[in-house]
């Protein structure tokens, strides 16, 4: 099965096989969200169990999630009770957002796609970021991958890919990984300019 198809991720999602669940948010988005001043519009691309949606709606942010998932869609509405509607069932690349976001937050979600991928899914997020807006979150550095998901990406690809339009403003190691990603993670903020 292709990485880059519903149904990949359904299928996981429907037999439980989601090991990079981590069943709640991680301590970086938790730091970022108690030191961030808890305004602007965020979008949760590739947004699975739906966690980080709820997260940052009680930090005060405008949020919504993307995912191509119908399983995926249906954990995360279930998780989210009255959150629900902040869900949308769709194609990140072609979704017609009818806003530009401060935040994309990235978990998960540039690592399981191929790296074929990886510029379109730079430029798609460059397209729908605000001026000045911000990709933030965690990345998933290691060795490149000849197969996946996930696909690690390296210091020199990350450069490449994101340099164009992006300033690496904040790196830090995450120290609560899940085993699929120990000591792999970074918690980045890459501005917009």
């Amino acid at each position: 099965m292709d990485s880059t198809q519903p149904e990949f991720w359904s299928s996981r999602y429907a037999s439980g096989q989601i090991p990079w669940d981590l069943g709640g948010i991680p301590t970086p988005l938790k730091t970022f969200l108690q030191r961030s001043s808890g305004s602007g519009r965020v979008l949760v691309p590739g947004c699975g169990s739906g966690y980080e949606i709820k997260a940052f709606h009680e930090a005060g942010y405008d949020v919504v999630g993307i995912d191509f998932s119908t399983a995926a869609v249906e954990r995360a509405k279930n998780i989210l009770g009255e959150l629900a509607e902040k869900v949308i069932l769709g194609d990140f690349f072609t979704h017609p957002f009818r806003m530009d976001f401060d935040f994309v937050y990235e978990r998960t979600f540039l690592c399981s796609m191929p790296p074929k991928c990886w510029p379109d899914y730079v430029n798609r997020v460059t397209e729908l970021l605000s001026a000045n807006g911000k990709l933030i979150g965690i990345f998933l550095y290691g060795e490149r991958a000849t197969s996946g998901p996930p696909f690690a990406i390296t210091d020199a690809e990350a450069n490449r890919l994101l340099s164009r339009t992006f300033r690496l403003v904040r790196s830090e190691t995450v120290s609560d990984s899940l085993p699929i990603s120990r000591n792999k993670e970074r918690w980045q903020e890459w501005q917009k300019f």
